[in-house]
């Protein structure tokens, strides 16, 4: 085996292992969302389960989630005058 041909074998194998972590990473949310969204079927707060998804699961499915409930929520209840400094 040529030397670049280790080093692709060398990437793709690392590439793997990066998907792997990220479908674990994947099926523990999609248990999570599945465990809150049951839990305001049988009529839990709904700023309870805000809160537990903002713990609960990655950063940027959090943002997803508020996005689409809320997109004033999703920056915080912070906006931005014109010139990009927070009001």
């Amino acid at each position: 085996m040529t030397i670049r041909s280790e080093r692709l074998l060398g990437a793709i194998e690392a590439e793997i292992a990066n998907v792997s972590r990220l479908e674990h990473e994947l099926a523990r949310t999609r248990l999570v969302l599945r465990d809150h969204a049951t839990r305001l079927r049988l009529g839990e707060d709904p700023d309870q389960i805000l809160t537990a998804l903002r713990f609960g699961v990655p950063h940027a499915t959090s943002l997803s989630v508020l996005e689409r409930v809320d997109p004033i929520l999703s920056d915080g209840g912070m906006a931005e005058s014109s010139s990009g400094d927070r009001l």
